[in-house]
């Protein structure tokens, strides 16, 4: 019964991930995605219920009673009474697991799925100029020397994961850690990569980050030295404002703990409002993320403002788990293999606040 409800519940999360693709294609309306959306997740939190009720421990404890004369006679003697192994296990069939920091940026980039050794994505930068007024039969119209027409190309690498089972854990254990081994390896590896996208330094076979990639011109610097103030982060979500209606800031928590305690008065206190109640400022969603870079040395980028959009990554394949046997070995080895890769699409797409 158990593996006919997970089943279930992984064509709902297949359903559910065809459904948010669909929405960002716009192959959906807002209003049947809506319904869609809610239909399922109802789905979802039903089988999660009875999944939990299944996995529920049954009471197994023996009713114990120590006769009179037993105790009469250990209080006599002042023995100790000891449990000596004799003691009930409730043991918990699920396992526990340690929470790790989300990953909000990870789901909202632009994704190429397919087995490509490459992608390349066909970029138009510069633009071209603005055009000029000319008259009536004019034929002395200079064609555009500015437009360039390039290509950004992301090649994926392994990423690869390596875990030892003892024989012991998966055959006399109660937790059913392999089928459990699925969500500890997409867990681990979205970790990785939602890091790479904000930090990576894009040298050899690592991701190429937003925050590493914000080119000078790009960068924004904080009106006075140390954390950044409120009116700091206003300038910058006003510049993204006036590029994109799709622009977001990424910040991690501590410096947003810091602009919020912003002694300025007045002004100020109508935007920390707003950034309290909603994460926006000047329309500009702001993302907290433990993954961004929290440094506030001198020439240290502290948020970053773009579009997701503006952000490829491409996946090669789905994660592949083989287990692998060793002679003399009692441990079994899960190997689970991954190529992914990613990398700001125009780097000028992308602004930063840099400390002074």
């Amino acid at each position: 019964m158990i593996s006919s409800l997970k089943k279930q519940k992984e064509r709902l999360d297949v359903a559910l991930r065809s459904l948010a693709k669909s929405i960002k294609a716009g192959t959906i309306t807002a209003a049947n995605a809506e319904t869609k959306l809610a239909e399922l997740r109802t789905k979802k939190m039903e089988i999660e219920r009875l999944i939990a009720l299944a996995h529920k421990p049954e009471d197994t404890r023996e009713t114990r009673s120590m006769g009179s004369g037993e105790l009469s006679k250990a209080m006599k003697e002042k023995r100790s009474i000891t449990l000596n192994g004799t003691g009930a296990i409730n043991q918990i069939h699920e396992l526990a697991k340690e929470l790790q920091a989300k990953t909000p940026i990870l789901k909202q980039v632009k994704c190429f799925y397919g087995p490509n050794a490459s992608t390349n994505i066909p970029i138009l930068s510069p633009s071209i100029a603005i055009p000029g007024n000319y008259a009536e039969g004019a034929t002395t119209i200079a064609a555009d020397t500015q437009a360039t027409l390039g290509n950004k190309t992301i090649t994926p690498y392994s990423y690869i994961s390596l875990l030892p089972i003892s024989a012991e854990a998966l055959n006399l254990g109660s937790v059913n850690i392999e089928g459990e081994l699925p969500v500890i390896f997409s867990d681990a590896f979205a970790q990785g990569f939602h890091n790479g996208i904000l930090t990576g330094n894009g040298t050899g076979r690592n991701f190429k980050g937003i925050f590493p990639s914000i080119i000078e011109a790009n960068q924004i610097e904080c009106a006075a030295s140390g954390a950044p103030k409120m009116a700091d982060l206003v300038r910058l979500a006003l510049t993204i404002q006036d590029l994109t209606d799709e622009g977001v800031i990424i910040l991690h928590s501590s410096v947003y703990s810091q602009i919020m305690a912003d002694a300025t008065t007045g002004v100020a206190d109508l935007y920390k409002e707003a950034l309290i109640r909603d994460k926006r400022i000047e329309g500009v969603a702001v993302i907290l993320t433990s993954g961004a870079p929290n440094s506030i040395t001198a020439g240290s980028v502290v948020a970053a403002a773009g579009r997701l959009m503006d952000y490829g990554m491409g996946l090669a394949s789905e994660i592949t788990i083989d287990p692998i046997k060793r002679p003399g070995d009692s441990n079994t080895y899960f190997q689970a293999t991954i190529f992914a890769n990613g990398t700001t699409i125009i780097d000028k797409n992308w602004y930063g606040l840099v400390t002074k």
